[in-house]
């Protein structure tokens, strides 16, 4: 899928998650006061002992504090066969990462008059029926337009093969769809999955329409408008819009799957040229230009910008976590705002803190790799002292007590909580365990995660039917 948010996450992607965070190097409480720069690094260097063994895909690394790069590095291989270690000058795709740029080139064209967030789809492409008269600019930017997903209705059509991902060096898929199919096909909806601006549901197509109407609007292919408006502007001289034209990227990684201890290149779909939604390239280094550009009015001016920092709003008046192209969000305190990347092995994070003038970019290609994990444990070493901390209070055994038992997500996925020593424990089916401290008598969060809160439900009568936490509910069984 083309985004970490497309659907739910997997059972075994969720499990692998939580033992990133929940590896040795999460426990302990937080130390206030941060350490020396140098000192720093090397807890970053702790956080990705795992991907530099010189035997594994991993990542490369750029922090930025206070409009300095105060750490750029690569953990991992590039190419496992070469043995080609990541670099700060290795490219990578970014995946949904994309989004934001495919925002900002329409938050430019609005600037400059050529269009407006409230004019329908039908003003663009008149050849969809007549709901899209109702679907706005506004809504494809805020997932609110009720699009489902592009690549569903090329699986239904049975025109693309179903054998992805797989290696690049397999032969080509005889269908490899091009935005211009996307958006035709889409075209062919006969209804949204609801009325626009009823709800919230995160889907690739919004973006791949949008990059299809900059380029109407425009009259320029999106890549040479990303090219012209942003790329050299800002001297992001290693990243490119991969299209049907397939440019040549250079120093480029190869992604992975570790599949039963082996790692395996996946960097081959059929869906591969479509744009909008993903196919961006490029560097930590040139990331770090295109995050300090946030802060500037070299792109557009900042009450343009600040469009897409702000929550997008249903039809109720109700916010969504969600503006152009960024999610919103607050970790310990923080206002922050962020999106992640996944297509393929690769995996990819920017989370940003604009009011501390901090950001981490994390751009993996290991499929596994749980990169927002990796750059919120980052953000906590160079900002502890900036963070509200959760603080664990005194709970009675007995009140503990009706939190133990089995708690289920799915079919075989079975995760225990127990009660230890007066401390609650979870397991989860790989054996993987955290410790979880109470703020109430029914809200815990996780020791070495203390941004995540694990809740347990209870019925009328006072009995605990049911876990939330992680962006799931499990049921007690």
């Amino acid at each position: 899928m083309k985004s970490e948010m497309k659907r739910p996450i997997s059972l075994t992607v969720l499990v692998l998650a939580l033992s990133v965070f929940l590896s040795p190097q999460a426990y302990g409480a937080p130390d206030s006061r941060p350490p020396p720069t140098n000192a720093l690094a090397e807890k970053v260097d702790s956080v990705m002992a795992p991907w530099s063994r010189g035997e594994t895909p991993g990542a490369a690394i750029i922090v930025i504090q206070d409009g300095r790069i105060v750490l750029k590095k690569g953990y991992g291989l590039a190419n496992l066969a070469s043995k080609k270690p990541i670099e700060p000058d290795t490219a990578f795709l970014l995946g949904s990462v994309t989004k934001q740029f495919t925002a900002m080139a329409v938050m430019m064209l609005a600037e400059r008059g050529k269009l407006k967030y409230d004019d329908p789809l039908s003003k663009f492409f008149p050849e969809f029926p007549p709901y899209a008269q109702k679907i706005t600019v506004s809504h494809l930017l805020h997932h609110t337009a009720g699009f489902p997903e592009y690549e569903d209705l090329f699986l239904e059509s049975g025109k693309l093969d179903k054998d992805y991902p797989r290696s690049a060096k397999t032969p080509r898929s005889s269908f490899e769809p091009i935005s211009r199919d996307a958006l035709a096909i889409l075209a062919r909806v006969k209804a949204p999955r609801f009325a626009p601006g009823e709800q919230y549901e995160y889907s690739n197509s919004n973006y791949v329409i949008l990059a299809q109407l900059v380029e109407k609007v425009s009259g320029q292919s999106f890549a040479q408008f990303l090219r012209q408006n942003i790329f050299q502007p800002l001297g992001m001289n290693r990243t490119l819009l991969y299209d049907e034209t397939r440019p040549k990227v250079q120093n480029v990684a190869t992604s992975y799957t570790l599949e039963h201890g082996v790692y395996r290149d996946i960097d081959y779909t059929p869906l591969n040229a479509i744009y909008g939604e993903d196919n961006i390239f490029t560097t930590v280094e040139d990331m770090s230009k295109w995050d300090q550009a946030l802060y500037t009015e070299k792109l557009v001016k900042a009450a343009t910008l600040q469009a897409a920092f702000t929550p997008g709003k249903l039809n109720n008046g109700n916010a969504i976590g969600y503006g152009f192209g960024w999610k919103l969000k607050e970790l310990l305190g923080l206002h922050a705002v962020a999106h992640g990347g996944a297509w393929v092995g690769f995996r990819t994070q920017i989370l940003r803190f604009p009011d501390q003038h901090f950001t981490v970019v994390v751009l993996g290609n290991l499929h596994q790799l749980g990169v927002d994990d990796i750059a919120a444990r980052i953000s906590k070493l160079y900002l502890a002292d900036k963070m509200t901390w959760p603080t664990a209070i005194p709970v009675a055994p007995e009140a503990m007590q009706r939190c133990v038992g089995q708690y289920a997500l799915g079919p075989g996925f079975i995760v225990e909580v127990s009660l230890e020593k007066n401390d609650l424990w979870f397991k989860m089916p790989d054996g993987t365990r955290g410790k979880l401290l109470p703020e109430s008598t029914t809200k815990y969060f996780l020791v070495g995660r203390e941004e995540e809160q694990v809740t347990f439900n209870l019925d009328e009568k006072g009995n605990t039917v049911s876990l939330s936490g992680f962006g799931h509910t499990l049921r007690k069984q």
